[in-house]
């Protein structure tokens, strides 16, 4: 049951960037050069977080693997909000996706794939993009 609800949040993470992006696209004639910023670290960073410990939750043995691919969600990610902007925040969004990206399986093996810890990174993911969307209101 556990892997089911944890498999779950990988998906939803997933739909709301979608989402997330979606909005922001609309509205991205407002967005300025430091909200941009915010734009392209934000879900880079908490995305790749949150899918890093779910990852070596599941396949604890593949530290590599996981670390290689949550490092790439996290530069796509990064790439994607910070060319609503310009180039600049694309680095900014590389960058945080690639120290996010390499941090999170470790974060999750020295917590000994820890429930709590995924529960309350699933928890600042949704607060965080809401925040995000919050932030262009008009």
């Amino acid at each position: 049951m556990t892997s089911i609800i944890l498999w779950l949040f990988f998906y939803v993470n997933f739909v709301l960037v979608g989402m997330t992006f979606a909005f922001l696209f609309k509205k991205r004639k407002l967005i300025g050069y430091h909200l941009g910023m915010n734009l392209a670290m934000t879900p880079a960073g908490i995305i790749s977080i949150a899918t890093g410990l779910i990852l070596i939750y599941h396949f604890p043995y593949h530290f590599t693997e996981i670390t290689i691919f949550t490092t790439i969600i996290g530069i796509s990610i990064g790439v994607l909000f910070g060319a609503l902007v310009e180039y600049q925040t694309v680095i900014m969004g590389i960058t945080s996706g690639v120290m996010s990206g390499i941090m999170a399986p470790m974060i999750g093996d020295m917590a000994n794939h820890s429930l709590l810890l995924i529960g309350f990174s699933q928890v600042i993911v949704f607060i965080l993009m809401g925040m995000l969307c919050y932030s262009l209101r008009s």
